[in-house]
């Protein structure tokens, strides 16, 4: 991606993201977000239900939601205008939801973030939380991301597999891979029972993989 300086002149554009955190109810998604926060340099968070309660006291989707997209699309604007990355946490099951969340052009890098975690754990969490009705609802309009959105998916049936899957994501925001398409193909073939051969494994290639890519030479797909 080529690099162009930012409307105030500080960070390039190429420096900042655009990360879309989705799932369905109970997979983690809020948890992944705030703890990007603390490895995103210069990051903030925008979700949907918390504008919703902002602004009527109730996260469900029930009221002016026009008003609530307007507001998120004109929070990421300023957000990457004064040189913020930004992370939206959201359901998002739909592809015109998403698209509609990355709808900045190059002004950012963009990568979906698709929570995995195993259908009983997914469902004991729910009900453990009073989201069956939630869940129900995602799942009847659910849509597997479309392949045009470079896709991370991050495994959280536990807290193991929630810091391995962090470790990876971070590894791949954090350095500008030049084959960024293999490696991300790499992370979406790891298999669950291998989870805990890959954290040694991510953690042995970390330093070779640093020396011999070029940083700086290219980033993500927007």
């Amino acid at each position: 991606m080529s690099r162009t300086a930012s409307p105030k002149g500080g960070r390039e554009t190429a420096d900042l993201w655009t990360i879309l955190v989705i799932g369905p109810p109970t997979s983690g998604k809020s948890r992944l977000a705030r703890r990007l926060l603390t490895t995103v340099a210069g990051s903030v968070r925008i979700n949907p239900d918390e504008l919703r309660m902002m602004y009527f006291n109730d996260p469900a989707p029930v009221h002016d939601e026009e008003l609530v997209y307007y507001s998120l699309t004109n929070l990421r604007k300023f957000a990457l205008d004064h040189e913020h990355s930004v992370v939206i946490d959201s359901t998002a099951p739909r592809h015109a939801t998403r698209e509609f969340f990355l709808s900045d052009g190059n002004r950012s890098r963009h990568l979906v973030v698709l929570m995995d975690v195993d259908r009983k754990v997914l469902l004991r969490r729910a009900k453990g939380g009073g989201k069956l009705s939630p869940l129900k609802a995602f799942d009847s309009v659910w849509e597997e991301p479309s392949s045009s959105l470079p896709v991370f998916k991050f495994r959280n049936d536990d807290e193991e597999q929630f810091e391995t899957s962090f470790f990876l994501l971070m590894e791949y925001i954090n350095h500008e891979y030049t084959e960024h398409r293999s490696v991300l193909r790499s992370i979406l073939r790891l298999r669950r029972r291998d989870d805990g051969l890959v954290r040694r494994g991510a953690q042995e290639r970390a330093q070779p993989r640093r020396a011999q890519q070029s940083l700086g030479s290219g980033g993500p797909p927007c």
